[in-house]
């Protein structure tokens, strides 16, 4: 602590060396501690600092900050002060009792390791006009103990805020223009989200679901994850919170988006009945509206997000009419595309598109979040938003709700067929375990264990990396073919099995008995 060393020869005059602090505290705080930023921000309960008697020989410190070091006899006016590595946003230098001047040329703070948070927000994006918004995608590096948080808003004018002070009436601020909230008190004035032209932030991208895969070609967008803030808008911003331990943190290289002119000025969608049962297989209608510009390119394409492969696709219709087999419907493991034809300019305007079809919910809350696309186009599909596009529903909301199933996310268990028989004649030779797997939002460890009467251990089928779904066919439903572990077939009886997934709270599972025959 004090000015660097330097030669007295090398000054005209005296070097001010003898003004160094030979009384101090050198004290710190973390982030949780209630400081101001600004002495311009202080209020009462938020104070920049507080204000310390210079009446006592040795007044007591601001009692937010730890010491860390406090001298009464230093006689050099070079101080290096090391302390164990701690995370600290303010550090606070106090002189004790000078009794003669003194000055600090410099001070200098080195530490090692990652803040426990920062965050990134780009400043308002415009694109000129409206975009429909593709995909997101980024290259980074994302360390165990750390975390980085993606997401994003969009609106349709430069700024998200709204400006305020309080007025005389309680409950009723006094709106500004940016210029005047500038000009305004720091400890009063306050901002909102402008919440009639911006969206909220968006919940936050699956870190794997957006990571750059550079085996594939960068133009053709196969990789990234589509962006959720609501389309077709001429502003957009992107947030990337970092939340790290001291010794890893996330690293983010590139981010990119893709964009491109909008299939409609708006498309808004729903879908009826909006309270269904996890046990059942629901009917579903999806409503799509769309509203054309002249300028706007059209589609021909719907896509749904079902999260499980849907049973069945009942119907399709454009503007009350069936569509037939010229129109195909391809059902996919988590997601129904709907052939249409093509919907463009104003007489388009406000036709209804109807898709009916069977499909099993395995989550509370779940979304049907759909897109709309140009087969013949780029690829960037078009979001749809929630809205009152049929007059028939009162939803106006592309999320449903369930009924309650207890805490266990396995369901639904059953063994088929049960008894079996595995005798080689191509007839019931293995025994699947189907099931439903509720409210599992990340990969978890799934097993299953074969054990005979007395609970020792047969066979334990493969590992499963399982997410929510329906586990009822293909390659993802553990079987048995009556044998154990060494590949020898077991007698003939009864068997116990027991499913079991691992999750942050306990180990979730069912038992239940399996019959084998020859």
């Amino acid at each position: 602590m004090g000015e660097p060393r330097l030669a007295k020869g090398d000054l005209a005059e005296e070097d001010f060396t003898e003004n160094f602090l030979p009384w101090f505290e050198v004290s710190a705080a973390n982030s949780f501690n209630n400081f101001a930023s600004h002495c311009y921000l202080s209020t009462s309960s938020n104070r920049w600092f507080t204000q310390i008697s210079r009446r006592r020989m040795d007044p007591p410190n601001d009692p937010r900050l730890i010491t860390l070091s406090k001298e009464t006899e230093n006689l050099d006016p070079i101080v290096d002060i090391r302390f164990p590595t701690q995370q600290f946003q303010w550090v606070a230098v106090r002189p004790l009792n000078p009794i003669e001047n003194w000055e600090i040329a410099e001070f200098e703070i080195f530490g090692e390791g990652f803040v426990e948070r920062a965050v990134y927000t780009t400043a308002v994006l415009d694109f000129g006009t409206p975009r429909a918004w593709g995909k997101i995608r980024w290259d980074g590096a994302f360390e165990e103990g750390s975390s980085v948080i993606i997401r994003t808003r969009s609106g349709r004018d430069p700024d998200p805020n709204l400006y305020w002070v309080p007025s005389n009436i309680e409950g009723e601020p006094t709106q500004l223009i940016r210029k005047e909230f500038e000009r305004a008190d720091f400890s009063i004035r306050f901002t909102t989200l402008d919440e009639e032209n911006w969206s909220f932030w968006s919940a936050p991208y699956a870190l794997t679901a957006g990571q750059r895969d550079f085996t594939l070609e960068a133009a053709a967008w196969a990789d990234g994850t589509p962006i959720l803030s609501p389309g077709p808008q001429r502003y957009l911003q992107i947030q990337v919170i970092f939340l790290s331990s001291l010794q890893q943190a996330g690293a983010l290289r590139e981010l990119e988006i893709q964009f491109a002119p909008p299939a409609a000025l708006e498309v808004v969608g729903e879908i009826w009945p909006q309270d269904v049962s996890r046990s059942e297989s629901t009917n579903f209608t999806y409503s799509v509206r769309p509203t054309f510009a002249p300028e706007d390119t059209g589609f021909d394409r719907l896509e749904i997000f079902t999260l499980t492969r849907a049973e069945a696709v009942h119907a399709v219709r454009v503007d009350g009419v069936t569509l037939g087999s010229d129109f195909p419907v391809e059902i996919l493991d988590d997601r129904i595309v709907v052939a249409l034809p093509k919907l463009a300019g104003t007489d388009d305007t406000f036709k209804l598109i109807e898709v009916e079809f069977a499909a099993h919910v395995v989550r509370y809350g779940t979304q049907f979040q759909g897109w709309v696309f140009d087969s013949e186009s780029d690829g960037v599909k078009q979001l749809i938003d929630p809205g009152d596009a049929n007059v028939d529903f009162p939803g106006n909301s592309l999320g449903v709700r369930t009924d309650e199933l207890g805490s266990n996310p396995l369901a639904q268990v059953r063994v088929a067929p049960n008894p079996f028989t595995p005798n080689g004649d191509g007839l019931n030779d293995a025994a699947e375990f189907r099931f439903q797997l509720h409210d599992v939002s990340v990969q978890r460890d799934l097993i299953v264990g074969i054990y005979d009467l007395a609970g020792q251990p047969v066979r334990q089928l493969k590992h499963l990396s399982a997410i929510r779904g329906l586990f009822d066919r293909g390659a993802a439903v553990p079987v048995w073919d009556g044998r154990d572990d060494a590949g020898q077939p077991v007698p003939p009886g009864h068997y116990i099995y027991r499913i079991s997934l691992d999750t942050d709270a306990e180990t979730a599972s069912r038992v239940g008995t399996i019959s084998l025959v020859y």
